[in-house]
């Protein structure tokens, strides 16, 4: 890879932006007009971001997994930039879930929090990420891109737990299936979309601060890029001179 950001990369990027707001400013139109549920009233619409947020966190850790793995298996500093900063995108969507969550819960079940299979294990994958977060930090040297290639592979783990936990302990409240209709299920769809495109266009500019990070530190080590002439010439003239 090189070590600025390629010209196509700008341009798809463009694309993708303009994309991903159009995208959700449609879907938030959609779930204003969004017909209302009969029970839980307006609460209802909080769905459409807590879903969406959630499929768009999934999506985000699985792509650290699979840059840990890659990254372990090339060594390209690319595959590391790639999971730290879709790892750092996620959580953030982890933590609208866990926000819009209780919202909703408080309508639904008339709580705000319960330890049921899925808060708990999701609240579980969201302490691992914030784990990430802070250990990566905290790293220094060669070591810390393949302890963190190591740690998305391993946190990954969680996100089957997390999605089967509904069929492996009794006692959920979340329900096994959801099934929309009509309007409710294009709403659903298009904000789903939305988020998703979204998430990819965030991934992108936390991927640009990546490779200014590494445009920094090679710039400092006085790698990948020549002296100046006037400066090397200036370096064999002082040392003629002593």
């Amino acid at each position: 890879m090189t070590r600025t950001v390629p010209e196509g990369w700008r341009k798809a990027a463009r694309f993708v932006w303009i994309a991903a707001l159009v995208l959700v400013a449609l879907s938030l139109v959609m779930v204003v007009r969004a017909p209302t549920e009969r029970v839980m009233g307006p609460v209802q619409k909080i769905v459409y971001v807590h879903v969406p947020s959630a499929i768009a966190t999934m999506i985000a850790f699985g792509i650290t997994f699979a840059a840990g793995i890659a990254f372990l298996t090339t060594r390209q500093w690319f595959w590391d930039a790639l999971g730290a900063a879709s790892a750092e995108v996620g959580l953030v969507f982890a933590t609208v879930v866990m926000i819009t969550g209780p919202l909703w819960a408080r309508s639904a079940w008339n709580t705000w929090w319960t330890w049921e299979p899925r808060l708990t294990t999701f609240f579980i994958l969201w302490i691992l990420y914030a784990a990430y977060q802070v250990i990566r930090s905290s790293l220094r040297g060669p070591s810390k891109r393949t302890i963190s290639a190591v740690l998305g592979i391993v946190f990954f783990v969680m996100y089957p737990v997390t999605v089967y936990s509904v069929n492996l302990w009794r006692g959920s409240m979340h329900p096994q299936n959801v099934t929309m209709q009509g309007n409710m299920r294009q709403v659903l769809l298009t904000s789903m979309l939305a988020w998703v495109v979204f998430y990819v266009a965030v991934l992108e500019r936390r991927l640009r601060l990546e490779w200014a990070r590494r445009a920094a530190e090679e710039e400092r080590l006085g790698v990948g890029a020549p002296a100046p002439r006037g400066h090397v010439a200036a370096r064999g003239a002082e040392a003629r001179g002593r």
